[in-house]
């Protein structure tokens, strides 16, 4: 898997290059530190469409517009664009440890969705017209969570199996004649994936991941939204993948082993679990 983060200011013109990943992405992640949604766009996305995070509506144009060599290219919307906002970037392409597909709906429960290659450890999945669903390989029973933040939920992604995942029958998973894509990881050279316990207490290092992150994405187990953090966001912020502005306090640092989360609820609160995803390039 190869992986590249980076960040731009927004300057509102459409059919606008950014460039610096070092490869065409199969995945792309915008998000603006400001209190806009997140945008991803996968390889199965035809023409000028992206997925924006905790909604149902269609596939949007005029966000991330194609997936280009050494970058992608962005519209003039403000989800991706607006004038003097700064918006940070992740971009993966496909490899032995992420996969990108998808799949059409037919309402049917208990559906395996094949082809992976390997049982993944976190998988997302991205509807057109559609919520946004992922579950952490350690997380147990049929359970998965909303993207921009919610409690387990039964139906949707119910299981990872040995070459892709199982789901429900829930319309936001499997709804009859609607697309879905999905992304999916495994555990690798450039991903670890794990949970722990909090314990309330801030500045804490969290570690085992074998590698210094490039990004890490925490979710705790009951409704409090995912925080997610970029190589190339500076200071002590985080990102949400639901239309709320960056803070502090949640992961503060990415480090040689691991990640260092501060006391706030959404990663280290004492009663909670935590399911994390720790992502790196691997050349």
């Amino acid at each position: 898997m190869r992986l590249a983060t980076g960040s731009y200011v927004g300057d509102g013109l459409d059919n606008r290059a950014i460039t610096g990943a070092g490869f065409q992405p199969d995945v792309v992640v915008v998000k603006c530190g400001c209190a806009q949604r997140p945008v991803i766009r996968t390889s199965t996305m035809s023409g000028d469409a992206s997925k924006l995070i905790g909604l149902t509506n269609a596939l949007q144009p005029d966000r991330v517009q194609s997936l280009d060599p050494g970058g992608f290219t962005i519209g003039a919307d403000a989800q991706v664009n607006a004038s003097g906002q700064t918006f940070y970037w992740v971009a993966m392409k496909a490899g032995t440890d992420l996969v990108v597909g998808s799949y059409t709906g037919d309402s049917l429960d208990n559906r395996s969705i094949t082809g992976a290659g390997f049982q993944p450890d976190w998988a997302i999945t991205l509807g057109d017209g559609e919520d946004s669903w992922f579950r952490p390989g350690t997380l147990a029973g049929d359970a998965s969570y909303g993207m921009d933040g919610s409690g387990t939920y039964a139906n949707r992604i119910q299981a990872l199996e040995a070459d892709g995942f199982q789901i429900g029958s829930n319309v936001n998973v499997n709804k009859v004649s609607t697309t879905y894509h999905y992304i999916a990881f495994r555990e690798g050279a450039a991903v670890k994936q794990s949970s722990y316990a909090g314990d309330g207490l801030d500045s804490r290092s969290i570690t085992g991941a074998g590698f210094q992150p490039q990004v890490v994405w925490v979710k705790r187990s009951t409704t409090n939204q995912s925080a997610w953090r970029p190589a190339g966001i500076a200071g002590d912020l985080s990102l949400y993948w639901s239309a709320t502005a960056d803070a502090a306090n949640r992961i503060q640092a990415l480090e040689a082993d691991g990640f260092q989360v501060g006391s706030a609820d959404q990663v280290n609160n004492s009663s909670g679990t935590f399911y994390y995803l720790a992502l790196r390039d691997q050349p």
